[in-house]
C-alpha cells in the first residue's frame, strides 16, 4: 500500500476549514419556522376578542367549553383567563414540537428503565440487548443529553500542539483554536494515523472534533459502538457530511482488529471513550485492548462520569460520602456503572498526562454530576521527560531527571535536525515533554497532594518584593544557583532575564502560589505576546477557559491545570487570591468616596510633584483615615488579604502604631516614585493593571524580556517549582550548591526553634562566600542573632528611618539584610 510522507499536517486554520456541528435536531431551529407556529398563532387570535364573541356562537361554545373543564380559571377576570388559556396551549404546543426531543430523552432516560424488565447476562448479547432497549427509543435525539457537549473540546485537544504565538485562531464562533500537529509528529513521519472512538454512539463528538482538528488529518477514523440503533444515525451523519474515510463498526470493543482493507501500517494514534465507559459491564478486556492496539505515542482520552473511593490520595477527586452514595445508585438504576475500579484500572494500565476532576451543572444551580476528564498515554511513551508523573492514585512518583547535557525534543523543532548530544538518549526521549498535551512537568516538582486541602487559593497573584532592590545587592551571576520563595513568582521571572542564573528553585508550601507561576510561565511558552499581555498585563483575557485548554494545558502540570480550570472564571486576574480581596476592598472604598477620577488623575500624573500634590490634598485625608485603618487592623483582614500573621503584626507594632506604619510606607512612595513610568507595584492595584507604556514594568511582562525568554529557553528551565517547606526542598539539594538564596520576610513569622532550624539548613546548603538575603517589618528583626550564631556575617542593606524613609518602590518592609557565609 501507498504511503504518502508527511512531514506537517496543516491544521484548521491553515486550510480555512470551519465545520459546524450539523443541526441534528428541531430545538436547534428558530421556533419561527415551524409552519405550525403561524397555525398556532391564528389559532389564538380570536380568544383576543373572546368577550365579544357571542357565547352561542362556535368559537364561544368552545372557549366555555374550556373554561369549565378548569373550574379554576372561572373565577379568573376574563383578561387572566385569556392569559392562563394561552400558556396552557403554548406548553401543550412546545412540549409537541421543539420540546419533544426532551420529553422523548427525559422518557427513555427517567421512566422506561423501570418499565420494562432488563436483560440480566453479562455476555456479548445480553450487553447489546440491554443498551438496545434503552436507546433505541432516543437514539435521534440522544445527541441533546446535556452532559455530552461540556468535554469534548478537552478530550480532542490532546492532539493540539502547545501552539505558535502568531496569535489566537478562531473558529466561525469566535473560539480560539490551537494550531495542530500530526498525533504522533515527533517519531512517526512517513505513518498512516488513525483514531478510534468507542462508544462513540450518534458520531456527534466526531464532527466536533472536526471544529478543532479536522478529520481529514486522519487516515482512518473508527467509531466503534455495539447499539444498532445508534450506529445507524451515525452512519447517516458521516454520509451526510461526506467523510469517507470515518468507518462506523457496530461491535464489542474489547474484539476490535483493525480491518483487513486498511492495511497494517496504520497506527493507532488516538483512541477516546466519551461517556461510555461506565456503561461496559466487563472493562478489564476493553481497556486490556486499547493497550494493546494504542501506538507507543499515542493517546488515549477519557471523559465520564465517576464517583471516588471512600478515601483518594487525590483530594481533587475526593466526594462526601452522599454524592458517592446518590450518583452511584442513581446511575445503576440506567445499567451506568460509576465504581472507582474502572478509573483505577484505566490510570493502572496507561500513565496519566492530565485529568481533571468536576462537578457539572445538570440543573443549575442544585443538581451537580461528577465529571471527570482524563488523558493518559502508554507507560513506555513517557520516560523521563520531567522530573516527576502521577502514577494510578495520583500520588507524586519521581523519576531520573534529564541530564543537562540532554537535549530534549520539542515540538516546535524538526525531529530529522535536532542535534543531540548523545545519540543513544535521543531514541530513548523520542515523546518531549510538550508531545501530545504534554505532562506540563517541565518546572514542576513532585509534592504531596494532601497539601491541597490546606490551601484553596493563592495569597499572593504578583510579587510585593522589589527586584531592582535586589539586583543592586546579590551581585547575581549566570553561574549562581538560587533559592527563592515563589510568591508571586514575578522576582523569578526577573532574575531569569536580568541574569539567567544557571538552577533557580522556587519554593513555596501553597501549591496555588506554585499554580501562578506555572501559568505565567505556559503563558510565556504558549501565548504570541500580545495575548501573554492581555492576560497578565490587563488581568483579563476572553475565553480564558477555551485558551486554557488549547494553548496553555501543555505547559502546565495536572494540579495547575485543575486549579486553574476550577477557579478560571475571572474578569480580572489582579482581583483573585488573598491579595485580590485587599484590592477589592481598597477599590471598594474608593468608588464608595467617589474617589475614582482622583485616583486616576494621580495615576496618569505627568511628574511627581502633581502626582504628590494630588496625593497629599485630595486622597491622603480619605485613605490614610485613623478610622479607616482602624476598621482593617484585625487579624482575619491582614492575614486573609495582605499575608501579614500575628507574629509579623506583632513586630511591627513593637515600634509604633498600624497608622504611623502606613503613614512611613505610602508618603514617601507618592514624594519619590512615578507611578505611571516607575512603579507597577502600586500602580497596577489602582488601576487594575500594568500600564504597557510605563518603562519599569515587571521585565517579564515587557516585550523584549518576553522574546528573550524565547530565544534563550535555559533562562526559564533553569526553574524548578517546589511545593513543600523549605526545610523539606533543601534536603534534597547537595551541600555547599546554593549560592543565593532569598527569604523575603517569612521568618517574620517563626519561632525560634523553627528559624534556628532553617538557617541552620541554609547555612549547610550554602556555599562558603555564598549570601542570604532577607526582609523584615522590624527595623531589628529578632532572628538577626541566630544567623550569626551559625557563621553568617549579617550586613545590613536598608533600613527605613531618619532620612531614608523611602527604600524601594513598595517600602512596606522597614529593613533589607544580608548574611554571608564564611
Amino acid at each position: 500500500m501507498n504511503v504518502t510522507p508527511r512531514t506537517k499536517i496543516d491544521g484548521a486554520h491553515q486550510q480555512g476549514v470551519y465545520v459546524k456541528a450539523g443541526a441534528k435536531l428541531s430545538s436547534s431551529k428558530s421556533i419561527f419556522l415551524y409552519k405550525r407556529f403561524y397555525f398556532f398563532i391564528a389559532f389564538c387570535i380570536p380568544f383576543l376578542a373572546s368577550d365579544w364573541i357571542p357565547s352561542t356562537s362556535s368559537v364561544g361554545m368552545f372557549k366555555q367549553r374550556i373554561v369549565n373543564s378548569f373550574a379554576a380559571l372561572a373565577y379568573l377576570p376574563s383578561g387572566l383567563q385569556f392569559v392562563s388559556l394561552l400558556l396552557i396551549a403554548f406548553i401543550g404546543y412546545t412540549m409537541s414540537t421543539i420540546g419533544r426531543p426532551y420529553l422523548k430523552f427525559a422518557y427513555n432516560c427517567f421512566i422506561k428503565p423501570f418499565l420494562k424488565k432488563k436483560s440480566t447476562g453479562i455476555d456479548s448479547d445480553e450487553h447489546q440487548s440491554r443498551l438496545e432497549e434503552f436507546y433505541e427509543g432516543q437514539a435521534d435525539v440522544y445527541d441533546i443529553a446535556p452532559w455530552k457537549k461540556h468535554h469534548v473540546k478537552v478530550v480532542c485537544c490532546p492532539i493540539a500542539s502547545a501552539g505558535d504565538r502568531n496569535g489566537l485562531y478562531t473558529n466561525e464562533k469566535g473560539e480560539p483554536m490551537s494550531p495542530p500537529l500530526s498525533p504522533a509528529f515527533l517519531s512517526c513521519a512517513g505513518k498512516r494515523f488513525a483514531w478510534i472512538d468507542i462508544g462513540g454512539g450518534t458520531g456527534e463528538n466526531i464532527e466536533r472534533m472536526n471544529q478543532f482538528f479536522p478529520i481529514s488529518n486522519f487516515d482512518r477514523v473508527y467509531l466503534v459502538d455495539i447499539t444498532p440503533s445508534l450506529c445507524e444515525i451515525a452512519r447517516k451523519r458521516f454520509e451526510r457530511l461526506g467523510w469517507t474515510n470515518v468507518k462506523v463498526l457496530c461491535m464489542d470493543a474489547s474484539k476490535f482488529e483493525v480491518p483487513a482493507e486498511d492495511g497494517d501500517d496504520l497506527d493507532i494514534a488516538l483512541i477516546t471513550m466519551s461517556y461510555s465507559l461506565t456503561m461496559i459491564e466487563t472493562y478489564y478486556p476493553i481497556i486490556d485492548r486499547i493497550a494493546q492496539v494504542l501506538a507507543p505515542t499515542g493517546i488515549f482520552g477519557v471523559a465520564d462520569f465517576y464517583v471516588s473511593a471512600k478515601r483518594s490520595a487525590d483530594p481533587t477527586r475526593q466526594l462526601g460520602w452522599f454524592m458517592r452514595w446518590f450518583w452511584a445508585i442513581w446511575f445503576d438504576s440506567d445499567n451506568v456503572y460509576l465504581s472507582p475500579g474502572r478509573r483505577e484500572y484505566l490510570e493502572h494500565k496507561f500513565k496519566t498526562v492530565k485529568t481533571l476532576n468536576s462537578l457539572n451543572n445538570f440543573i443549575k444551580p442544585f443538581v451537580k454530576i461528577p465529571y471527570y476528564v482524563w488523558i493518559g498515554a502508554q507507560k513506555a511513551a513517557l520516560p523521563s521527560l520531567a522530573n516527576f508523573s502521577l502514577d494510578g492514585t495520583g500520588n507524586p512518583e519521581a523519576v531520573p531527571e534529564i541530564p543537562d547535557d540532554v537535549s530534549v525534543v520539542s515540538d516546535d523543532m524538526d525531529a530529522e535536525t535536532t542535534a543531540v548530544e548523545k545519540p543513544e538518549v535521543r531514541e530513548e526521549l523520542h515523546v518531549s515533554s510538550n508531545h501530545v498535551h504534554g505532562q506540563g512537568l517541565r518546572w514542576r516538582q513532585p509534592f504531596d497532594p494532601k497539601l491541597i486541602d490546606r490551601f484553596s487559593t493563592y495569597i499572593y497573584a504578583f510579587a510585593w518584593e522589589d527586584p531592582r532592590v535586589d539586583l543592586q545587592f546579590l551581585d547575581l551571576k549566570p553561574e549562581d544557583h538560587m533559592f527563592v520563595i515563589t510568591s508571586g513568582g514575578c522576582n523569578v521571572l526577573e532574575y531569569a532575564i536580568k541574569v539567567g542564573p544557571k538552577r533557580i528553585h522556587s519554593v513555596d508550601l501553597n501549591p496555588c502560589q506554585n499554580h501562578m507561576l506555572e501559568l505565567k510561565l505556559a503563558a510565556l511558552t504558549s501565548l504570541c505576546y500580545e495575548d501573554y499581555w492581555k492576560l497578565l498585563g490587563e488581568g483579563y483575557i476572553k475565553d480564558f477557559q477555551i485558551l486554557l485548554d488549547t494553548h496553555l494545558s501543555p505547559n502546565l502540570s495536572p494540579y495547575a491545570y485543575d486549579f486553574w480550570k476550577k477557579t478560571g472564571n475571572f474578569k480580572n486576574l489582579f482581583k483573585t487570591g488573598c491579595s485580590g480581596l485587599a484590592v477589592r476592598v481598597f477599590n471598594f472604598v474608593i468608588k464608595l468616596r467617589r474617589l475614582q477620577p482622583i485616583v486616576e488623575r494621580m495615576c496618569t500624573a505627568d511628574t511627581i510633584e502633581e502626582q504628590n500634590k494630588i496625593w497629599t490634598e485630595e486622597l491622603r485625608p480619605h485613605l490614610l483615615n485613623k478610622w479607616l485603618i482602624r476598621i482593617l487592623n484585625n487579624d482575619r483582614f491582614l492575614w486573609g488579604a495582605l499575608g501579614v500573621p500575628p507574629a509579623q503584626m506583632q513586630m511591627l507594632l513593637e515600634e509604633g502604631s498600624a497608622h504611623e506604619y502606613c503613614v512611613n510606607t505610602f508618603d514617601p512612595v507618592i514624594a519619590n516614585s512615578h507611578l505611571r513610568d516607575d512603579n507597577y507595584f502600586f500602580y497596577m492595584p489602582l488601576m487594575l493593571k500594568y500600564n504597557k507604556e510605563a518603562t519599569g514594568n515587571p521585565a517579564y511582562l515587557t516585550e523584549e524580556g518576553y522574546n528573550l525568554l524565547l530565544a534563550e529557553p535555559h533562562r526559564i528551565d533553569a526553574i524548578k517549582i517546589h511545593t513543600d517547606y523549605i526545610i523539606n526542598v533543601l534536603k534534597t539539594i547537595n551541600d555547599g550548591e546554593l549560592t543565593k538564596v532569598i527569604l523575603m520576610d517569612h521568618l517574620d513569622w517563626f519561632s525560634e526553634e523553627d528559624a534556628k532550624a532553617e538557617i541552620a539548613a541554609v547555612h549547610q546548603k550554602m556555599a562558603v562566600g555564598g549570601c542570604v538575603f532577607w526582609r523584615s517589618a522590624g527595623k531589628a528583626p529578632w532572628y538577626n542573632v541566630l544567623f550569626e550564631q551559625q557563621g553568617f556575617k549579617v550586613k545590613v542593606c536598608q533600613v527605613r528611618e531618619g532620612e531614608t524613609m523611602f527604600i524601594d518602590r513598595v517600602n512596606m518592609y522597614a529593613s533589607f539584610w544580608m548574611g554571608i557565609k564564611q
